[in-house]
């Protein structure tokens, strides 16, 4: 699904919202009018592999699709590094949180972004290539980058789960799940995890569980993303977890379009964060 964004495609940029998602090697991209129904557009573009001139490939997809270019009425933006982490709420200043980035990560050259996760005891930070960050603020008008794992926690955290139980949501995208645990307003987990199989992200979500203690029967698995993937695991992780369930599509984004479900799930609730 590479075709050209072309200006032609939108007549009024200045009601419409562009969603980014930056990834080790790929693009996603959708953009969608905040006035006019059935308006979504969504693109996936193959990037070069890390150490293989990821920026310039980025760089290369951005001018080659003019559509990009133009002005939005907001940009959102989430960036994928592979090296997100969590840290307590208490490191909420920058330098703090970029003190303890550094010191898991020794030797990383770059800008610490920090993002929020709407939990009362937790942050999100990674590290952004120096180039990129300059590359986003130079292209983009009024972008502010955040942590891919950032609306997950958001759009989960603002929604209560039954009780007093936790709740693991689990996004799948072809290579990789993204796992948030939450235990009321509190942030237990926010990780991704690469895989080969989907088997082996029935294992992560296991492994995941056990180490939390999560209960079998009483704390529920949310299950979002390819819907391939959840269709081969649902039926194994049912055999072992009580409450296994789909998440729901957010109603709100239903009228954007059909290309909607197609988008990145946590690219389409950016906006609902907000």
């Amino acid at each position: 699904m590479e075709d050209v964004l072309d200006k032609n495609l939108v007549s009024d940029t200045s009601i419409c919202n562009l969603l980014l998602r930056i990834g080790k090697n790929r693009l996603d991209v959708a953009i969608y009018s905040v006035v006019h129904d059935n308006s979504l557009i969504y693109r996936t573009f193959a990037l070069g592999q890390e150490g293989e001139g990821e920026l310039r490939s980025l760089e290369n997809v951005v001018y080659d699709n003019p559509l990009l270019l133009s002005e939005f009425r907001r940009t959102f933006c989430l960036i994928d590094t592979g090296d997100a982490m969590a840290v307590p709420a208490e490191a909420g200043d920058p330098e703090e949180a970029a003190l303890i980035f550094r010191a898991a990560h020794p030797g990383f050259e770059g800008e610490i972004l920090t993002s929020p996760t709407a939990t009362r005891n937790a942050i999100l930070v990674a590290g952004v290539p120096t180039e990129l960050a300059g590359f986003l603020r130079r292209t983009f008008h009024g972008i502010s980058p955040v942590c891919h794992l950032s609306p997950l926690s958001r759009y989960f955290a603002s929604r209560p789960g039954r009780g007093n139980s936790n709740r693991m949501i689990c996004n799948f995208r072809p290579d990789a799940m993204d796992a948030i645990v939450l235990h009321g307003t509190d942030l237990l987990l926010a990780n991704t995890f690469s895989y080969k199989s989907p088997m082996d992200a029935a294992y992560y979500i296991m492994a995941v569980r056990n180490t939390l203690h999560l209960d079998a029967s009483a704390d529920e698995l949310l299950l979002a993303g390819s819907q391939a993937v959840r269709n081969e695991i649902t039926p194994l992780l049912r055999r072992f977890i009580g409450r296994v369930m789909p998440v729901i599509f957010p109603p709100q984004m239903f009228r954007t379009g059909k290309e909607s479900l197609h988008t990145p799930f946590d690219l389409i609730i950016a906006p609902i964060c907000e």
